[in-house]
């Protein structure tokens, strides 16, 4: 399972630190705490430096969102989506033919 970078980052922000400052007080490089809240990666050792940090348990940066915080989001432009899928099905359907033909000669 993968940390929960945005969770990281809503503790920080909720302390009112900056990246620096969660940095120093977890020991840890500055680039660290950027991929931590980026792309959600970390060692076992500042998965526990944030948790004293923070004063929470592993399962707090770990947690689940709930089905209200997922929020979708539309898409832009329906029909150009069902023109591109019903334009690589028509391609598709062609080369399959003339490969079949070209096969058959």
């Amino acid at each position: 399972m993968e940390l929960r970078g945005d969770i990281v980052k809503s503790l920080r922000l909720s302390k009112q630190w900056t990246q620096q400052q969660l940095s120093e007080v977890c020991d840890v490089n500055l680039r660290t705490i950027q991929r931590v809240e980026n792309q959600g990666s970390a060692s076992l050792e500042t998965i526990m430096a944030l948790c004293v940090a923070f004063e929470v348990k592993r399962e707090v940066l770990f947690a689940v969102p709930k089905p209200e915080e997922k929020t979708l989001q539309p898409v832009p432009n329906p029909r150009l989506h069902f023109v591109i899928f019903a334009g690589g099905a028509v391609v598709g359907a062609l080369a399959t033919l003339l490969l079949s033909v070209l096969l058959s000669a």
